[in-house]
């Protein structure tokens, strides 16, 4: 669900938001025959795929991230989401096939993607937040002084508005709220999230080693942008220390427990 809030008198640029983001989904799902995921999983090894500059823009951050979180965050996951039926295998034969990473996707130019070898590429933890900015710099270009864009609980707001952001804990269940304007959050969880696929316990979420990442809580970031706060919030569940540090060139941070107590 996508909810996008403006003022009334820039109601009328609804629309075309929806539609930035309508496109970036279209280009960039994993579950559309015609997106560029698609093409992408098709692609032999060293084969060049021209696709949409919104998918070179959210890959181009993607590899960013990959390098400085040392491979932590990989958009080559869908292979693991595959075998732990969080995506679907339809057209996929034989998934030891696709054992390319993040490091396998070279980028040429504004719509060249080159594949080193076979990859399954997964954009569900960055296009989503890519999306929201979307929407934002659209709005923002045509006039609008205050607004908040909610893509599934990623969400950015702008202007001069304080805006009271309620958090969902893993279970569920509302306990926080806080108060932001200009900012972008994003949070995830995998408590209710976990499925066993033959004997083997699977979950979203994947560390360095191949290994289901299991959090009980609620992992959450802010940032300036939301394509940042939604990726980091993958990179915070395995390694809190190492997305703060990252984070502080976007303006960002993990939130923690004891921040919300102290505004609270």
């Amino acid at each position: 669900m996508v909810e996008i809030t403006v003022d009334d008198e820039h109601a009328g640029l609804i629309d075309a938001s929806f539609s930035v983001i309508a496109h970036i989904h279209a280009r960039m799902s994993f579950h559309e025959p015609a997106s560029d995921l698609t093409r992408l999983r098709h692609a032999q090894a060293e084969e060049t795929v021209e696709v949409d500059a919104e998918t070179v823009t959210v890959l181009r951050m993607a590899i960013a991230l990959y390098r400085s979180t040392a491979g932590l965050f990989d958009v080559g996951v869908g292979r693991a989401l595959v075998r732990g039926r969080f995506l679907p295998r339809d057209g996929i034969a034989a998934l030891d096939c696709f054992s390319g990473n993040t490091s396998d996707i070279e980028i040429l130019g504004d719509t060249h993607v080159r594949i080193r070898q076979p990859i399954l590429i997964d954009l569900g933890g960055i296009a989503k937040g890519h999306a929201v900015d979307r929407a934002v710099e659209l709005l923002i270009s045509k006039g609008a002084g205050v607004g908040l864009v909610n893509a599934g609980g990623d969400l950015r707001m702008f202007g001069n508005h304080d805006w009271e952001i309620q958090l969902r804990d893993a279970d569920d269940v509302v306990r926080r709220t806080m108060t932001m304007k200009n900012r972008a959050i994003a949070s995830s969880a995998n408590l209710h999230n976990r499925r066993r696929v033959r004997g083997a316990l699977y979950t979203p979420h994947i560390g360095r080693d191949g290994a289901p990442i299991l959090v009980d809580h609620r992992v959450s970031i802010i940032a300036d942008r939301c394509i940042i706060a939604d990726a980091m919030t993958k990179v915070a569940m395995i390694d809190p220390i190492l997305a703060d540090e990252i984070l502080v060139a976007h303006n960002g941070y993990v939130l923690r427990e004891e921040l919300l107590a102290g505004a609270a």
